[in-house]
């Protein structure tokens, strides 16, 4: 792996241990039945967070590959996200939580292929813009981040 990745790796280790650290005082009632806002459950985010992992690998790869991706002119992020948590509705916690894993395996594994040029290398974030590849992956540990709080603030509520 390159050496300037491995900063970003920890920070990625780091944030899944702290969510998963949360997610392991979650029972699966708790997970179908704490809302953190509208009707998103602690396991549909769980679900979000699988489907933006797996969408931002594949990103991620695309960008690797030279392939300056940008979105369709009719793309909605917020129709992306319902999706990935439909397709994953009929899961159990304990299945969701175990893609969730599967999902930071493949990005890891992906991440140890990549070479300097590929980090430079251009496309188009649905939030973002147009980033390099190193920002995309900063992005994709703040994305979660950001979700481990939202989690963190709904339990500390249901106390």
């Amino acid at each position: 792996m390159l050496t300037e990745l491995v900063p970003l790796v920890e920070k990625l280790r780091a944030t899944r241990a702290a969510l998963d650290c949360a997610l392991d005082s979650v029972s699966d009632e708790q997970a179908t039945q704490r809302t953190l806002y509208a009707d998103w459950t602690i396991k549909r985010v769980v679900a979000h967070l699988i489907g933006a992992e797996r969408g931002m690998t594949r990103l991620a790869q695309r960008f690797a590959a030279g392939e300056n991706p940008t979105l369709p002119a009719d793309y909605n992020n917020d129709v992306y996200n319902a999706r990935q948590v439909a397709k994953r509705e009929a899961l159990s916690f304990a299945q969701a939580r175990a893609e969730l894993a599967a999902s930071r395996r493949d990005l890891i594994a992906f991440l140890e292929t990549l070479t300097p040029a590929q980090l430079e290398l251009r496309g188009e974030h649905p939030v973002a813009g147009n980033i390099s590849l190193n920002e995309l992956l900063g992005v994709i540990a703040h994305h979660e981040a950001q979700h481990h709080q939202q989690i963190l603030d709904t339990l500390e509520k249901a106390k």
